[in-house]
């Protein structure tokens, strides 16, 4: 596993950075995934849900879109909660919300138009205050294409303060631990921009928000990778890329993205908001920051 910072990860939910669960309510992935759940047996701890890339679903490669995966991993996350008793929307009354605080990928491979992939979920771990979350990605055969790791936080709706779990809930997460499946997890990076340079300025507009009135998680995510030409995705797929949320930014805001090549196709980035002075890296409030590691192509599945 990896050394975690508490408090660091205290801050981050403090911080009020409120991508739920529920980013994904409207979303056909969480149809989707409601479509294909089961009853719950008793004592099962990880869920599965399967879906077909559709069209629309891939980008111009052919290749599923970061956005639509994205979307679909919330989706199971929270499908997953609910079938527990402890998704939002159980916990609505109470005005108590999950938020997410980092995430990371882990891709072999990416499942293209028209094939089946598998997305599977369960808690790995709870402390005081997070839940570590795993998902893999497998596809029609079975065949592990992917991992997805999560840290997530509870937050009282109106406060933003973090919440004790046990205290919370009143019970032990314990049997609903999966520690015995195997979910590859990588360090997270510290991330360092010395001498970095801002290489994209964006506003953002009604698209990039959600029903929590901020811009969603997802499209940090977007917005990071269109920094990179779109040749480089023609020969080149993300194998790697992790993003932890500090604060949130609202319609009509200037994002800075501030990127800097850390090692052969291996980049970090920082996008922050209210920049004074983009050619000044210390100025403006820190939105998140991410690593992001890309991996030739195949010679077969480069796009021309």
């Amino acid at each position: 596993m990896f050394v975690r910072e508490p408090l660091q990860l205290l801050k981050i939910a403090v911080s009020c950075w409120t991508n739920t669960f529920v980013n994904a309510k409207n979303d056909t992935s969480k149809k989707n995934c409601k479509n294909n759940r089961k009853t719950m047996p008793e004592g099962q701890k990880v869920d599965s849900f399967k879906f077909t890339v559709q069209p629309f679903d891939d980008d111009y490669t052919g290749r599923l879109s970061w956005s639509v995966l994205g979307k679909h991993v919330l989706a199971c996350a929270e499908n997953h909660a609910g079938a527990r008793g402890f998704d939002r929307l159980t916990l609505n009354g109470h005005r108590f919300l999950w938020v997410l605080s980092r995430m990371s990928f882990d891709m072999i491979t990416w499942p293209k138009l028209g094939e089946e992939y598998t997305i599977s979920t369960w808690i790995c771990r709870y402390y005081r205050y997070f839940t570590d979350r795993c998902f893999d990605i497998r596809d029609a055969n079975g065949n592990i294409i992917g991992y997805v790791f999560t840290i997530w936080a509870m937050i009282d709706e109106t406060t933003r303060k973090p919440q004790v779990l046990e205290e919370l809930f009143g019970h032990t997460f314990d049997p609903y631990i999966e520690t015995e499946r195997y979910c590859s997890v990588q360090p997270f990076s510290r991330i360092r921009l010395d001498n970095s340079f801002c290489l994209h300025n964006r506003p953002t507009y009604y698209s990039d928000i959600d029903e929590n009135n901020h811009v969603n998680s997802i499209r940090y995510i977007e917005f990071i990778l269109d920094t990179f030409p779109k040749q480089l995705f023609s020969t080149h797929q993300v194998s790697h890329l992790e993003i932890a949320y500090n604060s949130e930014s609202y319609c009509g805001d200037q994002l800075g993205i501030w990127v800097k090549e850390s090692a052969t196709d291996k980049y970090h980035i920082v996008v922050k908001k209210n920049i004074d002075d983009k050619e000044n890296q210390q100025t403006g409030e820190t939105v998140c920051h991410c690593a992001v590691t890309f991996k030739p192509l195949i010679r077969q599945e480069k796009i021309k």
